[in-house]
């Protein structure tokens, strides 16, 4: 049906809406907002013509263009660079599913496996940009007899920290199998650890230094290790007593961590080259990664570790057990006490202090395990204030209900406490983006001094604005992309209007 035109007495006046309506309101209500409009307007058409003058036919971009590729992955080899393109196609391809299936709804199906993906997308990428090493079936064969047959090689071969790690795997899933399932077979939870101790059992007559210097036999830290990972994997396997579909997954998930039990074990070197391990991806260290590469690796890693240790951080500051509050406590305070720069050197000196001197880590994983630190004791505090905005009456409601303290923490608190602060945490987060610039005074090669060695070059000495310009528009697009995802997040959770 045509709608008649609306009289010209009855619109509304031209300057009240649309664009010049906006400028009125906004940019010239009064006499002060003129004068304020007009001078910001002549200072920005001054330094914007000024700075496009020098961009369009002074700058030496050839800085940036000719080094571009120096700048991105810098030292990783250049016939490996397939494994990044791969990794950020990953990346995509996950991206663009998840705001895919987000349009059309909670009911989509598919949710539940793009989950999945992602939570097993950061052990691809680490396979693929760090690269990966697997036995061979001569290698499994022959590396498990040293277990039985030769176990004083180990510690000669400064490998015996392996059954350690295989035994908190091992731990971990025993204990959630044996507090998860409610008929008998909860017991090959416990059948599970005790073959492991009991394979490692020629290994753990063998002595080595333990607390306080005393020779003990190795079963003693191997049996510490192992229940503490079992005490540790019954408390989880409690929390997730709720979820049935996880009953038909154990099979196999305990299929998957048997085969790397078995990778874990066998992967070393004994100096036979027809038993020797193979490189499926060839290895690059860490120390190799710099530029953009090394600088969003340390982003990504320290944002997603940090978060769920600063949540665990501010809960057990809350805690009512006397001990484990005080650990938080101290450890907090004592991170935030002290610049970020003394974290990132003492985790370059101080970390392998309280590791076995067999295992040694990489400046680059150091440089992270000193970011993460630093940003959880952060988010904890920032956690801790969004657990206080939530109602103590519907804690109380929810213990009325029947729900442990586990489904009231995971249900009803966190969910309100992390919605309160999005933004701070996102704050954190692009703050501890742009402080990756800091790891260069600990020898590691991010963006800014892959680009301040690029200056050095005798063809490119006096290009230090255009090589800072682009790092800076590379931090600004980053952060300012994050903030966006921020924004886009509180409007979903209706935090905030559109």
């Amino acid at each position: 049906m045509a709608t008649s035109p609306v009289p010209a007495s009855e619109r509304p006046p031209v300057a009240s809406v649309g664009v010049l309506g906006w400028l009125r309101q906004n940019l010239f209500s009064s006499v002060g907002n003129t004068l304020l409009t007009i001078v910001s307007a002549a200072f920005l058409f001054l330094a914007g013509r000024s700075i496009l003058t020098w961009a369009v036919t002074q700058a030496n971009w050839g800085a940036v263009t000719g080094n571009l590729e120096v700048l991105t992955w810098g030292r990783y080899p250049e016939g490996q660079v397939w494994r990044l393109g791969l990794s950020v196609l990953i990346l995509a391809v996950l991206g663009g599913l998840t705001w895919w299936l987000w349009r059309r709804g909670p009911e989509s199906p598919a949710r539940r496996s793009l989950l999945v993906g992602w939570a097993l997308s950061p052990v691809a990428l680490a396979v693929l940009i760090r690269g990966i090493t697997l036995p061979t079936p001569a290698t499994i064969s022959n590396n498990l007899g040293y277990y039985l047959f030769r176990p004083e090689v180990l510690p000669l071969l400064e490998e015996n920290w392996r059954a350690g790690a295989a035994c908190i795997v091992v731990g971990l899933l025993g204990g959630i199998t044996w507090s998860y399932l409610t008929n008998r077979t909860h017991f090959l939870g416990l059948a599970a650890c005790s073959l492991m101790l009991l394979f490692l059992l020629p290994l753990g007559l063998q002595m080595e230094p333990w607390l306080f210097g005393l020779n003990v036999p190795i079963i003693v830290p191997l049996a510490v290790n192992i229940l503490l990972a079992f005490l540790i994997g019954s408390a989880v396997g409690r929390s997730l007593s709720s979820i049935e579909g996880l009953r038909r997954w154990l099979p196999w998930i305990w299929g998957v961590t048997l085969i790397l039990v078995v990778i874990l074990l066998t992967t070393f070197d004994v100096g036979v080259a027809r038993v020797a391990p193979v490189q499926a991806l060839p290895i690059i260290p860490p120390n190799i990664w710099s530029g953009i590469m090394l600088t969003l690796m340390l982003a990504v890693v320290s944002i997603v570790a940090s978060f769920p240790i600063g949540v665990l951080l501010a809960l057990g500051r809350r805690s009512e057990l006397p001990v484990v509050r005080g650990f938080c406590i101290l450890f907090i305070e004592l991170v935030r006490g002290v610049p970020l720069i003394t974290i990132l050197f003492m985790a370059q000196v101080m970390l392998p202090l309280f590791l076995p001197l067999e295992l040694t880590i990489d400046r680059g994983v150091r440089a992270m395990a000193g970011m993460t630190l630093f940003t959880a004791a952060y988010l904890a505090e920032i956690v801790r204030g969004g657990l206080q905005a939530v109602r103590h009456e519907q804690v109380e409601a929810a213990r009325a209900l029947g729900l442990s303290e586990v489904l009231v923490t995971v249900l009803i608190v966190l969910p309100q406490a992390l919605r309160a602060v999005i933004p701070p945490i996102m704050g954190q987060f692009v703050s501890i983006f742009k402080d990756t610039s800091l790891v260069a005074i600990v020898g590691l090669l991010d963006l800014l001094a892959v680009g301040q060695s690029v200056i050095k070059q005798r063809e490119y000495l006096g290009a230090v604005r255009e090589i800072y310009l682009f790092a800076g528009l590379f931090y600004f697009v980053v952060s300012y992309a994050m903030s966006l995802a921020s924004r886009h997040l509180e409007v979903q959770l209706g935090v905030v209007d559109s």
